[in-house]
């Protein structure tokens, strides 16, 4: 059994392996024909980005269930208050949730302390609906992976932040996108 093993994994290479086994990759190949165009990747996407003045937020209109395209009006770019706005990515009634309880939380702040909410103690709030959304998330029916940005009045600076699923959240310096097709859009933002 050794001496057969090493006979077909010898030599490292896969299409090799391939063809020792009985499949010819070049049968498979030969049956698409030439001039048959190549089918553009999609998904759905929100990202954002740092310049000289402040910070652009951008995102498609589509909303998925799965791999399935449901809706293609969905605002994922949500105005939290008059300094922040949330863009959204994962299961859209959950995050329209998260935004219109940030917005209720922030306002209520205002008003109750006279005074905008800090930058941190917004941030803070979103990562804390994150984080009781967890249950949600590992079930799968529930996750969102937000993208936030804060122009802090005091500092006179705009801050972008990204979250994952769970709530960690992460300062963003130079831009960031979420969403299925968040990494075709960082591999041209990288480049």
């Amino acid at each position: 059994m050794t001496e057969n093993f090493e006979r077909i994994h010898s030599s490292g290479d896969f299409f090799e392996l391939l063809k020792r086994s009985g499949y010819n990759p070049q049968q498979v190949l030969s049956g698409i024909p030439e001039n048959k165009t190549l089918e553009i990747p999609q998904g759905t996407t929100v990202l954002a980005f740092h310049y000289k003045d402040g910070i652009i937020v951008a995102g498609d209109r589509r909303a998925t269930a799965g791999n399935a395209i449901m809706y293609d009006r969905c605002d994922k770019v949500i105005p939290i208050d008059d300094y922040s706005l949330m863009a959204i990515a994962g299961v859209p009634a959950t995050a329209f949730e998260m935004a219109r309880v940030l917005s209720h939380n922030f306002e209520y702040y205002r008003r109750s302390q006279l005074r905008v909410m800090s930058t941190e103690g917004k941030v803070r709030a979103l990562s804390k609906l994150l984080k009781d959304n967890v249950a949600m998330a590992l079930q799968g029916v529930g996750g969102v992976s937000p993208l936030f940005a804060i122009y802090d009045k005091e500092q006179e600076k705009a801050f972008l932040y990204f979250y994952d699923m769970l709530g960690a959240e992460f300062q963003i310096l130079a831009h960031v996108a979420t969403g299925s097709g968040s990494p075709m859009i960082k591999g041209v933002l990288e480049h």
